[in-house]
């Protein structure tokens, strides 16, 4: 039997560092990072964003031979079924339904079939064209994620990675330029509450999915603690989701980030960078996040917020 393909899934909300996270573990021996891979089938073959690599997905060799050894070139795939497929069991309300089906399969759809068949031959090609013993994904979303532990042949293991819901609608308010796309684009935005309340909802889903106790490895970290302890914490997630790696190098070294290229689909346009990063706490959002937003991110996310360890006060 074929050895399954061992999966980092880095789950959570956007602004909350997984850039970052799969970046470092992506430059480690041993892990290949492919950014926000449940993107691919509309960011990468049909608007052809940019990979992290620099070059434009199309003609990134590393995404060519990984379509062609899959079999998932343009012309071998019912795109647009793929694609109908995905926003119909990635849409945030049909999430509740994701789960049912996840515990019961006979209630899905022979469409869904196709696409969950499509992204299982995605990966397997992934783990063989990179020759790695890992892949970290950082779709952050807990369907996507969900959906991933269905697949028999993937070995799942998940890092919920949280950050102070204030900092993440901070960052999600102020424009960041995309290098994805035309010259002068940025980034997506989100509303402050609309923020706060996907920060919520996709929190408390991740940890409905995966159980501290359940058959699924998990692991939650701060992006706060992170940012403070990058070695420390970098060394801990690496040695309890991947213990197969325990003894390769990691790409860091104190508070410095030794990153390399990646082919990473989608997500922060920080994925493009390489060399040594120095990672520090970011907390601009204490003095520059108006009383009111606050305000309306602490009526959303107060409560669930105090699980984390987070106050309600600035400081």
């Amino acid at each position: 039997m074929p050895e399954k393909v061992a999966v980092v899934y880095v789950a959570g909300t956007g602004r909350s560092g997984s850039t970052l996270v799969g970046s470092v573990l992506g430059s480690s021996s041993g892990v290949v990072s492919i950014g926000e891979a449940r993107h691919i089938w509309t960011r990468g073959l049909v608007e052809n964003w940019r990979c992290g690599c620099g070059e434009y997905f199309e003609r990134c060799p590393f995404w060519t031979a990984v379509l062609a050894e899959s079999s998932l070139r343009r012309h071998q795939i019912d795109l647009d079924r793929l694609r109908r497929s995905e926003r119909e069991l990635l849409r945030l309300r049909a999430s509740v339904w994701t789960q049912q089906w996840v515990r019961n399969p006979k209630r899905l759809r022979p469409d869904h079939g196709y696409y969950l068949d499509a992204v299982e031959a995605l990966y397997g090609a992934i783990a063989r064209i990179s020759g790695s013993r890992a892949i970290v994904d950082s779709s952050k979303n807990p369907t996507y994620g969900a959906l991933l532990s269905t697949m028999r042949s993937l070995d799942l293991r998940v890092l919920h990675l949280v950050r102070d819901p204030r900092a993440a609608a901070y960052s999600w308010l102020n424009p960041k330029p995309s290098l994805d796309r035309a010259e002068g684009a940025t980034m997506d935005r989100l509303g402050t509450a609309k923020s706060a309340l996907l920060w919520l909802w996709w929190n408390r889903l991740a940890e409905e999915l995966w159980p501290k106790d359940g058959p699924v490895p998990v692991v939650t970290i701060r992006y706060e603690s992170l940012a403070r302890e990058l070695e420390s914490i970098l060394t801990g997630i690496r040695n309890r989701l991947l213990p197969e790696l325990v003894g390769r190098p990691l790409a860091v070294n104190g508070d410095i980030a030794c990153l390399g290229i990646t082919h990473s689909v989608s997500g922060n346009p920080d994925r493009m960078r390489a060399g040594p990063v120095t990672v520090k706490p970011d907390e601009r959002w204490r003095a520059g996040f108006a009383p009111h937003r606050q305000a309306t991110v602490l009526a959303i996310a107060g409560l669930e917020m105090l699980k984390y360890g987070y106050r309600w006060g600035r400081r």
